[in-house]
């Protein structure tokens, strides 16, 4: 040990042994205890700051790599097709007039607005309310991508059964008849808005019910407006327009200009990102809004034995779950003395269903119940919207030309002021034509004013584009990493104690060498043990009288 300490490159340890006084090995003996526990803490907080596992942020910009065009939900912020509700009621052929019957004459108390929407007519009358809704052929009358002419094939239904009903997605990332995601994804390799996606979309905001006004709700923020909801997502991930989408107004081209952003997170134990998708009405890649949605209607489901409209729908595994009902579903409401008997229990369930959702809106607590975490990879758009004004009115006759030529025009007014500017142009022709210089009279001013009117109010057109090719990447990395560690363990080693690897060495060298004395030792005893009995040499002596026994000498030399 003392050669040891000698010798060593601890500074403390060679001071201890080469101390000649007993007072000085004292002070450098206490001067390496305080050294060593020092660097014991030390070493302690670093041990603990590499398992807390930090991350750190940092963003770049890729260059010269396509980028994935995203999906595109548009729905028609109008629910229903009055169009087709006219339809079918000349026809008889639903059940639509008696449920308005039903609910104008039924009181449900502090419900009668929940029953009284959109959500109810659907929840008690969904094939009614599908077919109600705005079909793709009537809502999507010009389509181009990258300029080439797209069609209704490329658009997917997505079924809001709260604000919307029908909606459709462009680059859905979904094949339906595989039900799997497509493996072939949309990527541009130009910016601008003539290679994005230019669609021309009809309200059908012009043929109300003759003599008719609707109810106006006060609450309802999203409704009773003339428009189209959009909401740009990333491909195969669920569409969510009434909470991340914006309203495209009509009477305007909408040009909105996007910038992909890549969001790279670190799984355990760094972070909880997932990359697991999760199970809607069918299988979509996780967003952590998407997932607290679905998680609020298990918990719906759970509580209050029924499922509700306003949130996505999810398979249940469960058999006895599989046909619930849904809160707002009147079972009797055809017959008014069976209603009346069970009416508590529609009571019961549409209290439960207001009174968990408001809870669950106000109290974020069930989310450590959820297992929500964020995806590890996630792609979003960062938007820029401009408006103009479209179109002209010196454009709109050649424009319902175009648009109208090659499609059933449902709308009737759409079709009657095509008629009618088709005969203003005719007139001015002929005016032209026998050099006449008489203006428009007033009956033909109020006739272009109604026209320009009607088409703005009915026809948008929305551009959506890339803007840039290059994109953002925020991705996180680890913060303290393994080689960290080893720096500060060598480090504060060295700072505190003077140990470096060479010292660490040298205590192996010392181990070493023990373990051979101890062996050399044990072996020593075992050949002394033999030795020292000399009637067996004696015995040797006789049977081999020519060899000479050699004598051992009492100690090793």
């Amino acid at each position: 040990m003392t050669e040891l300490g000698s010798e060593s490159s601890a500074h403390g340890l060679a001071k201890i042994a080469s101390s000649a006084s007993k007072k000085r090995k004292v002070i450098w003996s206490f001067l390496v205890i305080l050294g060593f526990t020092a660097a014991t803490v030390q070493l302690s907080f670093i041990v603990s700051k590499f398992l807390a596992y930090q991350v750190v942020e940092v963003s770049q910009m890729k260059e010269g790599m396509p980028v994935e065009f995203p999906s595109v939900t548009l729905c028609n912020i109008a629910t229903v097709s009055l169009t087709k509700i006219n339809e079918l009621i000349n026809q008889n052929a639903t059940d639509i007039m008696p449920w308005l019957t039903f609910i104008k004459n039924t009181n449900f108390g502090d419900h009668d607005e929940r029953m009284d929407s959109h959500q109810a007519f659907y929840e008690n009358l969904p094939e009614v309310a599908q077919a109600i809704g705005h079909s793709i052929d009537n809502f999507v009358i010009s389509c181009r991508f990258n300029a080439r002419e797209c069609s209704a094939a490329n658009f997917s239904l997505y079924f809001d059964g709260k604000n919307y009903y029908n909606c459709y997605t462009f680059n859905s990332g979904y094949d339906a008849v595989e039900k799997q995601p497509k493996k072939e994804k949309l990527l541009m390799h130009t910016t601008g808005p003539q290679n994005g996606l230019s669609v021309i979309l009809s309200l059908e905001n012009d043929n109300p019910p003759a003599g008719a006004y609707g109810l106006y709700d006060v609450k309802n923020h999203i409704a009773f407006s003339g428009g189209v909801r959009a909401h740009v997502h990333a491909p195969n991930t669920m569409p969510s327009p009434a909470d991340h989408g914006f309203d495209v107004p009509p009477g305007y081209s909408t040009s909105v200009g996007l910038n992909a952003i890549l969001h790279s997170r670190l799984p355990n134990p760094y972070g909880n990102c997932t990359c697991s998708n999760i199970e809607g009405d069918r299988s979509y890649l996780n967003t952590i809004f998407s997932c607290l949605q679905l998680c609020k209607q298990r918990i719906l489901v759970q509580r209050c034995g029924c499922k509700t409209a306003a949130l996505p729908m999810y398979k249940e595994t469960d058999p006895k779950k599989q046909n619930l009902p849904f809160c707002g579903a009147i079972k009797n409401w055809r017959n008014t003395e069976a209603f009346l008997k069970n009416s508590s229990v529609e009571q019961y369930t549409l209290k439960c269903e207001e009174d968990l959702l408001n809870y669950l809106n106000n109290d974020r607590s069930y989310e450590n119940t959820c297992n929500c975490f964020q995806p590890c990879d996630e792609t979003s758009y960062q938007k820029h919207i401009s408006q103009s004004y479209w179109p002209l009115e010196f454009y709109q006759l050649d424009a319902l030309r175009n648009l109208y030529q090659n499609i059933t025009i449902s709308s009737i007014l759409i079709r009657e002021v095509s008629e009618k500017l088709n005969n203003l142009q005719a007139r001015f022709e002929q005016y032209m034509q026998e050099n006449r210089k008489e203006e428009y009279n007033q009956t033909d001013l109020d006739t272009l004013i109604r026209a320009s009117t009607i088409v703005r109010q009915n026809l948008i057109r929305l551009n959506i584009y890339l803007e840039d090719l290059s994109v953002v990447e925020f991705k996180q990395m680890p913060a303290y990493e393994l080689a960290d560690l080893f720096e500060d363990i060598g480090g504060t080693l060295g700072l505190w104690m003077g140990i470096s690897v060479l010292t660490i060495m040298e205590l192996v060298e010392l181990l070493i060498r023990v373990s051979m004395l101890l062996c050399d030792s044990e072996s020593g005893s075992l050949n002394g043990a033999s030795a020292g009995d000399p009637r067996e040499d004696q015995e040797y002596a006789e049977l081999n009288p020519h060899q000479h026994v050699k004598q051992k000498a009492p100690f090793p030399i």
